[in-house]
């Protein structure tokens, strides 16, 4: 199953709401896998270096995520760079993740990119959270982003939507008890 949808919009507590729920669960948190990626190849590192230079980079030779965040959501170009080094990486790494857990009753790729990674050709089912914009930003906002990091991510963030291949839409605009009843809904369905 996949989960997709803008920045922000709720991916992660639909998710959340789903292992909670239904027993043998696996979550894929695409975000998290891409920076154990970064953190468990050096060559990927010298690759990011040569590509957005040293500023991406502590003292200690650590990657800032942060750093490499502004860079890419600042630039539509430096973002695809950044998309075609990794989309590869981070597919082989979820496929090899599907093999070897498939007494998995449920498996969720969590993914914002999701099509643009061509994840959804994993999925039987895809479910896309939708949050107004305001709320969005609210959200990071609470997380200790400032309004101009806010707005780089939300205006930076360019995703594919497929909506041919969305079996189901969640609007995500009320509370999370509210949340919790629209996914109740979707999984008596399943």
């Amino acid at each position: 199953m996949g989960i997709t949808g803008r920045i922000a919009s709720g991916k992660s507590t639909v998710s959340g709401f789903i292992k909670k729920i239904k027993k043998n669960v696996l979550i894929l948190d695409i975000d998290k896998l891409a920076k154990s990626i970064y953190s468990k190849n050096p060559e990927i590192l010298i690759k990011l270096r040569v590509i957005f230079g040293n500023e991406i980079f502590g003292p200690g030779g650590d990657l800032i995520f942060e750093s490499l965040a502004e860079k890419v959501f600042s630039s539509k170009k430096d973002l695809k760079k950044l998309n075609s080094l990794m989309f590869p990486l981070i597919r082989n790494q979820v496929e090899y993740i599907l093999n070897k857990n498939q007494d998995k009753d449920y498996i969720i790729i969590d993914a914002a990119v999701l099509f643009d990674c061509k994840l959804d050709m994993l999925c039987d089912y895809i479910i896309l959270v939708e949050a107004q914009s305001k709320m969005r930003e609210n959200f990071l906002s609470g997380k200790g982003y400032s309004d101009k990091k806010v707005k780089l991510r939300i205006k930076g963030q360019y995703i594919k939507i497929k909506m041919e291949k969305v079996a189901f839409i969640i609007e995500n605009n009320g509370s999370k008890k509210d949340l919790l009843g629209k996914v109740k809904e979707i999984l008596e369905k399943f």
